[in-house]
């Protein structure tokens, strides 16, 4: 019977975690018909493997995506009042297609090392870690936007916003796949 649960371990990180299960869990060889037939957990076993699921690994996989929000949050700060400095840009001016050029490209750029870096630090799975990041960066950045609507804030051009919304979360998801690229790579 423990041989059988213990069996059902790698089984749910294939479902939950489908990045990090690797080749030994698909291809793993069935004891019985039962579970030639239905291999997906039950709600107690789901549970009873979330149970033993270490503490130490659930505030990594937190703390991989706060570095990466961390990271995405300082460096767009720096970057955009870099870019600022250096384009002799004001607010309330209209901005100029190489400060525009500028500021998605270095985003896009901050956003793929925030997805890397993401992915590096989590304990398994690391393209789930991006894609959570990818999911705050994309609430966070709906919200602004949503702010700067109702405040009557949203400037020239209006569609700078809403390209920011989709470079940011795509970048943080082609920095975790390049992890994972990197880590299968090297294996």
């Amino acid at each position: 019977m423990e041989t059988t649960s213990y069996a059902l371990v790698p089984q749910i990180s294939c479902i939950v975690l489908p990045i990090s299960a690797g080749p030994n869990v698909i291809d793993r060889k069935f004891d019985d018909a039962k579970d030639s037939q239905d291999t997906r957990p039950t709600l107690d076993q789901a549970i009873k493997t979330w149970s033993q699921m270490n503490d130490a690994t659930l505030l990594r996989s937190v703390a991989a995506v706060l570095v990466g929000f961390a990271i995405l949050t300082i460096g767009s700060v720096a970057i955009g009042r870099s870019i600022l400095s250096l384009t002799d840009m004001t607010p309330g001016n209209q901005p100029t297609s190489g400060f525009l050029v500028a500021s998605l490209s270095s985003r896009l750029l901050l956003a793929i090392l925030a997805g890397y870096l993401t992915g590096k630090a989590a304990p398994r799975a690391p393209l789930l870690h991006a894609v959570v990041l990818a999911g705050l960066l994309a609430f966070f950045s709906l919200a602004a936007i949503g702010g700067l609507t109702a405040a009557g804030g949203l400037q020239d051009p209006s569609w700078y916003p809403t390209a920011m919304l989709f470079i940011g979360p795509a970048g943080v998801l082609v920095g975790g796949t390049l992890r994972i690229r990197r880590t299968t790579n090297v294996s």
